[in-house]
């Protein structure tokens, strides 16, 4: 028994033996019988202890003499970055263009990704085995430097923090000061509001001694677990997601608000779901093409809802010198001051968009984006624009910071309450709805 049980353990490390260490007949010494000049590095590099066809297994056909053997999947051995540095500005950034010591980066013609083009810095006579991994704003730099012809910023900017999930495919960061900021006076201004809604004088207004109002149906927590759930869902989702009390009451209004509400909404989701597929599939076609701000559909799409926004918001401010005839109780009054920011921070966005395309050198793909295409074509022939990128990028991120900052102290706070409020008059009384919310003022 012992005889046979010595006997398998054998066989089977026999057989990974020959599985990993010759792998069809090849070893690394095999290997360097033809490409000596490649032992010395290969012995002192990080990789010294992997073999050869770990990395290159094309190496194993016949005609391998024929094989760019630069072509090396190093996601096959490495888990790739996070979201916070794989993000759509780096999706076309190839490993080794950052992790070759002394490597220059180039752009590859044929795909316009951003490579490693054999070329290193002055007194740096390495090969591409020496890679590094540190990752450093000095590292940064091999990219990011004024006259770059990468179109890469000059300025070393932030990731898209979560401040720019709204409308961007961003990332779960928040480490910027801008965004820092913003969240700051953001979160003091909300508290503020929970405290007055909570423990201020509510009780007093309207509904008297503060005590709960005995009209209507009520909340039975029953309901949660019948039948008349996914009925109760629908009101909520008709409610508030397609606002079908105020479409019913005005449908300019309802349409004012679906320019700005949809295309955020669209954007939010489209953002979400391209991070989450990075984040859990980086290499997939569809992780690929939703980070890709030239992929067709993605750009056509994002340019679309940034025209819609932008008439929305005109839209607000032209009805408001009007001043629409209709008003209702519980209904924010449409403000100018906030949707001209909403507008600004868009056409700061379109803008960018252009400088992009432009020091990118108009891309394939990039006309999908027709107006941040058009407003490309106004920067043919200037110079500077990589350090112009990062000027308009800040002025961009500070009107979205300030955007956000104020909500909780004007109008635009209904963004949150607005939902919350239908939520709660659906699930108290989920027959008649909103039959008093949406009462006209005489």
């Amino acid at each position: 028994m012992v005889k046979s049980v010595t006997g398998i353990i054998t066989i089977v490390l026999g057989i990974l033996f020959l599985s990993v260490f010759v792998m069809d007949g090849y070893t690394s010494e095999l290997c360097m019988e033809c490409h000596e000049e490649m032992a010395e590095d290969h012995a002192v590099s990080v990789h010294g202890s992997i073999l050869c066809l770990e990395c290159h297994g094309q190496a194993e056909k016949e005609d391998h003499e024929q094989i760019d053997f630069a072509l090396v999947d190093c996601s096959q051995c490495h888990a790739p970055h996070g979201e916070k540095i794989l993000h759509d500005a780096h999706s076309r950034v190839t490993c080794k263009a950052c992790h070759v010591k002394g490597g220059i980066p180039g752009i590859d013609p044929e795909s316009g990704k951003i490579i490693f083009n054999g070329m290193f810095r002055a007194n740096m006579e390495l090969t591409p085995h020496q890679a590094i991994y540190p990752r450093t704003k000095e590292q940064c730099k091999d990219c990011h430097f004024q006259g770059n012809a990468l179109g890469a910023s000059s300025m070393i900017l932030p990731a898209k923090s979560v401040l720019c999930m709204p409308c961007h495919v961003a990332t779960f960061s928040a480490g910027d000061k801008t965004t820092m900021v913003s969240l700051f006076v953001f979160l003091a201004g909300t508290a503020g509001l929970c405290i007055v809604w909570f423990f201020g004088s509510i009780g007093r207004g309207a509904h008297g001694s503060g005590r709960k109002n005995g009209g209507g149906a009520g909340f039975k927590p029953g309901i949660l677990f019948s039948k008349d759930f996914f009925r109760l869902l629908g009101k909520v989702f008709m409610e508030v997601f397609f606002l079908k009390r105020l479409f019913q009451q005005s449908r300019v209004r309802w349409i004012i608000h679906a320019l700005i509400f949809f295309p955020f909404l669209f954007r939010l989701a489209f953002g979400l779901t391209a991070v989450l597929f990075s984040m859990f599939w980086p290499g997939g076609f569809i992780s690929v093409a939703m980070l890709d701000k030239n992929y067709a559909l993605g750009a056509f799409c994002f340019d679309v809802t940034g025209v819609m926004i932008i008439a929305g918001s005109l839209s607000v401010i032209v009805f408001k010198r009007k001043e629409l005839n209709e008003k209702f109780v519980s209904l924010p009054e449409p403000g100018s001051g906030m949707t001209a920011i909403i507008a600004l921070v868009v056409l700061a966005g379109f803008v960018l968009e252009g400088l992009r395309i432009a020091m990118t050198g108009w891309p394939v793909g990039s006309g999908w984006a027709f107006v941040g295409y058009g407003i490309s074509l106004l920067f043919k022939g200037m110079t500077g624009l990589t350090d112009i990128y990062g000027v308009f990028w800040y002025v961009h991120a500070i009107l979205t910071g300030t955007f956000i900052a104020l909500i909780p102290f004007t109008r635009m706070v209904h963004i949150f309450t607005a939902p919350m409020v239908l939520i709660v008059n659906v699930i108290h009384n989920p027959i008649s709805g909103y039959r008093t919310i949406f009462k006209k003022k005489k």
